[in-house]
């Protein structure tokens, strides 16, 4: 579910110190603070998010988690800042902590009061709380052994990751399965229906693409409206004649009627009646003699 709206009050903001966009390699080599390195990763295997704490000279932490394999890599990666912020805000409050993380789209989303994420704005409402937890970006692939530690935790959890249920999977998934549905259910129904079939024997697969069709191309396909040969079908007339004695059908009046001549179109021959209509829906000349005909 997406996020409106304010989520803290409106005159409640960070430190100004808790967020950084410059690089933080400054940080990484002091040892009053807890460094955490975080990052996620999305590959041909699945999504993967961890993080990994430093502090002492030692690996003191790491954790590690495989996501649903149809959500985002930035979802990943938030989902490890926020791991790592619970994990920063249980520890000790003489301690500090400098999370480190190499996407700044995580961190920007993560710093505004307002984002419509559900997991920045968990991160917001800790780092509103600690102020003592910061985050601050670094370089990726630069070298640092924190930042590449994090990285290749994230790649392993791609595959061998405990699986974690609490990321939403990403709206365009979503939207994706819906249309997958609704295009299969309407399939079945337009292949199975006991209507339209002159279109369906055109067209038989169903698309959101628009056709372009304008009305006197859907009648002249459709075989409907003034045609003799329709008229006498649904007895609205005694007679399916055209007025120069042929019978009045939508092929007469493209191939052969002398009161439409000048918009005549190659007549098929008989076993390719069906392939003919086909071919002339899809062509933009013989659409628009479609119209001086119906017209």
């Amino acid at each position: 579910m997406k996020a409106t709206g304010w989520s803290i009050h409106p005159s409640e903001h960070l430190e100004p110190n808790q967020i950084s966009l410059e690089d933080g390699e400054a940080n990484i080599a002091r040892k009053d603070i807890i460094n955490i390195f975080t990052d996620g990763s999305k590959t041909e295997h699945g999504v993967g998010a961890a993080f990994c704490v430093f502090t002492n000279d030692i690996w003191a932490y790491q954790w590690s988690a495989k996501l649903n394999d149809n959500n985002t890599e930035f979802q990943a990666e938030l989902t490890a800042l926020h791991e790592a912020v619970i994990y920063a805000s249980h520890l000790p409050k003489h301690n500090t902590s400098k999370i480190h993380v190499d996407n700044r789209a995580s961190i920007m989303s993560s710093f505004n009061s307002k984002s419509t994420n559900e997991t920045a704005r968990k991160i917001f409402k800790i780092l509103l709380t600690i102020p003592r937890i910061t985050i601050s970006w670094v370089k990726a692939h630069a070298g640092y052994v924190g930042n590449e530690r994090a990285d290749q935790l994230a790649k392993d959890a791609t595959q061998h990751g405990q699986p974690y249920s609490l990321i939403k999977l990403p709206k365009p998934h979503i939207k994706g399965l819906l249309r997958k549905s609704m295009l299969e259910e309407w399939q079945t129904s337009w292949k199975n229906g006991d209507t339209g079939r002159k279109i369906y024997n055109i067209m038989a697969s169903v698309s959101l693409r628009p056709t372009n069709w304008i009305r006197e191309v859907v009648i002249f396909f459709s075989r409907h409206r003034h045609f003799p040969a329709y008229l006498k079908r649904f007895q609205l007339s005694d007679s399916d004649f055209c007025s120069c004695g042929g019978i009045g059908t939508v092929l007469h009046y493209a191939t052969e009627c002398i009161y439409t001549v000048s918009w005549y179109m190659r007549k098929p021959a008989p076993n390719f009646e069906q392939e003919w209509l086909k071919r002339v829906a899809n062509n933009l000349v013989s659409r628009h003699k479609i119209r001086g005909i119906n017209s």
